[in-house]
């Protein structure tokens, strides 16, 4: 059995990335990702028969050469990734390929699915199959279901498709598994590793998952609907293994050690420093975490094993904004995480959200007073979005604070889709715009970046970066 992997972004149309809980365009940080997902999937189809992954984000690809290739391939199931912001690109792409091979099995997956359920596969009913959650163990079940010719699927748990009547059947909803390094690695030979490269140096870059969940609960978070609140972790000896195969044989020397709190369990984050130290292997690597969760030692210690970035969820200086939200940190923990950073010789990158519940004019203009005040290297700020399934857009439901009419608006990279009782849809963009604006024009921060150890001429050469900061300048009106 031949399965066939694309992420559907063809010829003409906006990047987007499609990796787990993030859904957001490309070129909100100049870069697009490696399909780690798409990987792992297409380690599992090998188990099978062939497989093939086409990333339409690195490549130049029309709908005829895509239907081409998977006719070529004799491809009996096409998995499609999907993202909320590029769900329309994706089903439309889907549809074509379905009606163009309709011998062949096309099955979506990713967090669209996850949160709407049957509605997911009702809205686009040429679909065959979905899944709902973790997509490994479904699929893996699936495919064995389809090569041994069954035609009944209602055992196979977490999945979405279409019943002997007609109607959208969903099964039982599938558990979490424990022991994540039962998972393949992602078959990177079947991507092309040189063409995902990082903005502010032009090199190549993969993600290695690390652990999956969080056990906090932030009112605005996808993670609890797709990963669980449980902390589940590889091995070490699983990461390291991943990471050699990355150097030693595709060349990378540039991971983004992918989990949402890559430093909550300090003698996890030690293993693995001392792992990477002790394996003699060169590369550099960054990670995210909460800025409630570093402390001098681990730093020291991360810095010494090769990282150089460390990604802090900081949101907003509002105390009654961070109390709202259920985030469980105050504005001086982020004060004092990035001071550690400074000190231990890592870089930050501050994450900031506007127009969550609490928000006003002037708790916006603390937060972006805040950000400048901190010494953060790089910033990254979003709109608040109100994704179905999380206590935010439960909240904005009831409120009636949700405005758009389709779920591509849901772009946690893009526009503000939500407004509240103080604020409109369009101050909470301009906030955004603003923020950037303050941030990165900021006469001694690009003075800073010219003669530091971060070259801001390789960062502005990217032009997608260019491109996407003259579109924040632009008016809401205009982008549409």
């Amino acid at each position: 059995m031949n399965t066939y992997f694309i992420n559907p972004t063809l010829q003409g149309r906006e990047k987007f990335i499609r990796e787990g809980r993030c859904m957001q365009k490309a070129s909100s940080w100049a870069t697009v990702w490696p399909p780690l997902t798409l990987g792992v999937l297409a380690g599992i189809a090998k188990k099978y028969g062939d497989a093939r992954v086409v990333d339409g984000n690195v490549e130049t690809l029309t709908l005829e050469d895509v239907v081409a290739d998977i006719r070529s391939f004799k491809a009996d199931v096409i998995v499609v990734n999907t993202g909320f912001p590029s769900i329309d690109d994706d089903m439309a792409v889907a549809k074509a390929l379905k009606a163009a091979v309709p011998g062949a099995k096309v099955l979506g997956f990713g967090v669209y699915f996850t949160m709407l359920h049957r509605e997911a596969m009702e809205n686009h009913p040429f679909l065959d199959f979905g899944i709902v959650g973790e997509p490994e163990e479904g699929f893996d079940e699936l495919l064995a279901a389809l090569v041994a010719g069954k035609t009944g699927f209602a055992e196979i748990r977490g999945l979405l498709f279409h019943g002997a009547d007609g109607t959208i059947v969903e099964t039982e909803r599938r558990p979490l598994f424990e022991n994540l390094d039962v998972l393949p690695h992602p078959d990177r030979g079947l991507l092309k590793n040189d063409r995902y490269r990082l903005p502010h140096n032009n090199r190549p870059f993969t993600l290695v998952q690390t652990g999956r969940g969080c056990p906090f609960q932030c009112t605005y978070c996808i993670v609890d609907v797709y990963y669980g609140r449980k902390v589940r972790k590889h091995s070490v000896e699983y990461i390291l293994n991943e990471v050699r195969e990355c150097v030693e044989k595709y060349g990378i020397d540039e991971i983004l050690f992918w989990e949402e709190c890559f430093t909550l369990d300090h003698k996890f984050v030690l293993a693995v420093c001392d792992a990477i130290m002790k394996s003699g292997l060169k590369f550099h690597w960054a990670a995210t975490t909460r800025v409630t969760s570093v402390d001098p030692e681990v730093l020291a210690v991360m810095k010494k094993a090769g990282c150089y970035l460390l990604g802090l969820g900081i949101e907003s200086s509002s105390q009654t904004i961070l109390d709202l939200a259920h985030k469980k940190q105050k504005p001086e923990d982020a004060r004092r995480a990035v001071r550690l950073c400074k000190e231990a010789g890592i870089l930050t990158m501050g994450h900031f959200i506007f127009g969550l519940p609490g928000e006003s004019l002037e708790t916006a203009e603390e937060t972006i007073r805040f950000m400048l005040s901190l010494g953060l290297d790089f910033m990254q700020c979003y709109c608040a979005v109100p994704y179905p399934g999380t206590e935010l857009g439960r909240m904005a439901v009831e409120k009636g604070w949700v405005k758009p009419a389709k779920w591509s608006q849901y772009d946690f990279g893009g526009d503000s889709i939500m407004h509240t009782d103080a604020l409109t849809c369009e101050q909470v963009t301009a906030l955004r715009t603003r923020a950037f604006k303050r941030f990165y024009y900021r006469p001694f921060y690009l003075l800073k970046q010219l003669f530091g150890r971060v070259s801001i001429r390789q960062w502005l050469r990217v032009s997608t970066f260019r491109d996407w900061m003259k579109t924040m300048h632009s008016k809401p009106e205009d982008r549409k």
